[in-house]
């Protein structure tokens, strides 16, 4: 018979859980699409100072941590992006998170000579150094990454690719772009790098 109670207690304490868990989410979904429900942005509001239509910035000129303020640093950084994120037909979100960086720092007063920023695609991240002529082959389309990265690499940015992962892909070396250069690995590279005074921000 307590057993029979216990199973009973359960079930119920388990209901008005659920309920309440199903019930926060109702609450969640209003209190953001309120949010979302804020004014039109103004003309200027999102600009590309340093990388031109890519990695768009609200830039607030805030004193906290602000770059080009503190005297004798590096800005040396090395991005590792493990995944291609998002859609195929459309840069890697990650390579745009790159260029809102170089956008940001610019725009801080940063010059782009000033940068040493240094990106490692591995895993499927390596997708986007494919040349055109690859990318078509597989999706039908020519590489969107590819306008980007030139325009990175214009800005002083640093591309690499990590062969294991080339490997790992089942991908030929002759199918990464020439824009790109070659490492032993995207692990091999960061730990050199940091080794080397570089601040590690993984996308």
């Amino acid at each position: 018979m307590r057993s029979v109670l216990s199973y009973a207690l359960i079930a119920i304490i388990g209901g008005a859980v659920g309920a309440g868990v199903v019930q926060a989410g109702g609450w969640y979904d209003q209190a953001a699409t309120h949010l979302t429900q804020a004014t039109p942005e103004p003309a200027g509001f999102w600009s590309t100072p340093a990388i031109a239509g890519y990695g768009k910035i609200h830039y607030v000129d805030t004193p906290a941590y602000k770059p080009g303020t503190v005297s004798d640093l590096s800005n040396k950084v090395v991005f590792q992006i493990n995944k291609y994120d998002g859609d195929l037909s459309r840069p890697n979100i990650s390579l745009e998170r790159v260029a809102r960086m170089v956008n940001l720092y610019s725009a801080a007063g940063v010059p782009l000579n000033k940068l040493d920023f240094v990106v490692s695609m591995n895993g499927s991240g390596v997708l986007a150094g494919l040349t055109d002529a690859q990318y078509h082959k597989a999706y039908k389309m020519d590489n969107p990454n590819l306008p980007l990265i030139d325009a990175l690499e214009k800005a002083g940015v640093k591309i690499t690719v990590c062969d294991q992962s080339v490997a790992f892909e089942h991908l030929h070396r002759e199918w990464i772009d020439t824009r790109i250069t070659h490492t032993i690995s995207s692990g091999t590279t960061v730990a050199t790098l940091e080794n080397q005074g570089y601040a590690l921000l993984m996308l």
